[in-house]
């Protein structure tokens, strides 16, 4: 080399260099950065137990492995001859959101063999979805649409008879009990009524095929639309209200979302379809422990949350406030 291009680095010839002292190479396959970020598609990252929850792992949760494969005790949920399938309505902020999806994935793998659909709505990041086991992953169209598009997909796609509609925020703590898969749709929560809500709420009745739905003082909401609904149920909505195929090209704001939270149960209530004492499984949202508040953000403390108040559900809740 010159005198002039003396300071250029130049590439090392590792043959020119004693074995004993050559460095060790290893392929970028066996780099310790490589495999720990490969290491999300393959282990789960946690498990919902009724009994005790996992202490946190060391590794961010969104990085852990994720076992596609059901647990060996998982089974099939099949009532009184009704298939089901389970859909997981997902929105990622920020990469942490994996977590989320993912655990939901697993508690529902912790106890059934059915089919999983997953819906994204809008994330604002990208995702590795991983090696899973008899799931679809639907990239929604209608952005911000949320708690509608899983009744607007299972109505276009009908999976199975009956849907089990989960957010990505929401596990499954134990396996459903008989009594909770009876009627054609359950809510999983419900919240009161209020009038201030009232004029809002015309406002989209006056987008349906029949507007003239009164609103009556004895209906419920269904609190994020999560419920355990019959096809025919959906199929009926749509085609007596079109609620479906309207409400999609207009829900775009959790304004709009919590209207179509509303409009579910006041239709559903004015068809009779679900009565007071019995159109959800595990009552009033408000008597969930911990409900709306942010320092019960993971799947530990929700489920830590319902054990210590002896609180029975068969699904436990996070809150993040996305």
């Amino acid at each position: 080399m010159s005198w002039a291009n003396r300071h250029l680095p130049r590439k090392r010839d590792v043959s020119q260099i004693p074995e004993a002292f050559r460095p060790v190479i290893r392929p970028r396959a066996e780099q310790p950065q490589v495999l720990l970020s490969e290491t999300f598609q393959v282990k789960p990252i946690m498990t919902v137990s009724s009994v005790s929850a996992e202490p946190l792992h060391s590794t961010p949760a969104f990085l852990r492995r994720l076992e596609p494969a059901p647990h060996p005790s998982a089974t099939e949920l099949i009532h009184e001859g009704q298939t089901y399938v389970f859909v997981i309505l997902r929105h990622l902020r920020t990469s942490m959101d994996n977590e989320l999806w993912i655990s939901s994935y697993q508690s529902i793998r912790t106890w059934y063999t059915n089919r999983i659909i997953i819906i994204d709505d809008n994330s604002s990041v990208n995702t590795v979805n991983g090696k899973l086991v008899n799931t679809e992953i639907i990239m929604s169209e209608w952005n911000g649409a949320g708690e509608l598009l899983p009744y607007y997909y299972f109505w276009k796609h009908h999976w199975a008879d009956r849907m089990v509609f989960l957010h990505d925020s929401m596990f499954l703590h134990r396996p459903f009990r008989a009594s909770e898969l009876e009627g054609e749709i359950r809510f999983h929560w419900y919240f009161d009524r209020t009038t201030k809500e009232d004029s809002k709420l015309l406002t989209y009745l006056s987008l349906l095929e029949q507007d003239t739905v009164p609103l009556a003082s004895s209906w419920k909401g269904c609190f994020g639309g999560g419920s355990i609904v019959d096809w025919k149920v959906v199929v009926h909505l749509e085609q007596t209200y079109r609620l479906l195929s309207r409400m999609v090209m207009v829900i775009r704001t959790r304004s709009d979302r919590e209207m179509f939270e509303r409009l579910l149960g006041l239709l559903l209530f004015h068809e009779h379809i679900v009565e007071e004492a019995t159109c959800s499984n595990f009552g009033n949202i408000l008597s969930y422990p911990g409900a709306f508040e942010s320092q019960v953000g993971t799947i530990e403390q929700a489920t830590q949350a319902v054990l210590q108040k002896g609180y029975d559900t068969a699904i436990v809740k996070v809150w993040r406030g996305r």
